[in-house]
């Protein structure tokens, strides 16, 4: 993992979680139960690395999948590839 930028301060997990929940909830003008901000927040996380996986910086395809030995659609990053920030 790189070191944050000068002047840029690295956020831990729980920092980029709230700070993601915070702009859903401004964005949407609403309250939502737990149950269905967590359910939410999944779609939007599904739908978001979809789009993630559709760049030039990832290579999806079928192969082994390493951890279960079975034959599933895998993805990797493309050598060179550049993902910015």
């Amino acid at each position: 993992m790189e070191a944050p930028a000068a002047g840029l301060l690295a956020m831990s997990r729980p920092q980029i979680l709230a700070q993601r929940i915070a702009t859903f909830l401004d964005k949407h003008n609403g309250a939502y139960c737990e149950a269905c901000l967590v359910e939410r927040l999944v779609v939007a996380s599904r739908t978001t690395m979809r789009a993630a996986l559709e760049t030039d910086s990832f290579s999806v395809g079928a192969g082994i999948f390493t951890d279960s030995k079975t034959r599933k659609q895998v993805v990797s990053r493309r050598t060179g590839s550049n993902i910015a920030a």
